[in-house]
């Protein structure tokens, strides 16, 4: 299971000016980006912006936690999909990130 109360900790350093409005600018192109994977039946890609939506419900947490467990409980999060927030948040936390006034964006190439 996926700690989210250590997550916005992390998220505190990584995104310092982050607000709770940002996170759910940021819920919301996830969760745009996983129903798109899903329309186009593109399994690989839907589990990669399914772990997107867990890792943001870790940076929700911080303002709104009993949201973002509700919202981590409805997508449910598996041995796989764990394995894959795992994956990417190990790679965001070493990414340079850049605020573009609502969200920030990682500003390298490294895969995402």
């Amino acid at each position: 299971m996926i700690d989210l109360e250590k997550m916005a900790d992390a998220h505190k350093k990584l995104f310092p000016k982050a607000t709770a409005e940002s996170q759910f600018y940021k819920m919301e192109e996830e969760i745009s980006e996983f129903d798109d994977a899903l329309r186009k039946r593109d399994g690989e890609q839907a589990i990669k912006e399914h772990a997107d939506i867990i890792i943001v419900c870790g940076g929700l947490y911080r303002w709104f936690p009993q949201t973002a467990q509700a919202i981590y409980s409805y997508y449910g999060c598996d041995k796989l999909i764990e394995q894959e927030v795992n994956r990417k948040w190990e790679i965001n936390l070493k990414r340079k990130w850049e605020r573009n006034g609502k969200t920030y964006h990682h500003v390298d190439n490294e895969e995402k």
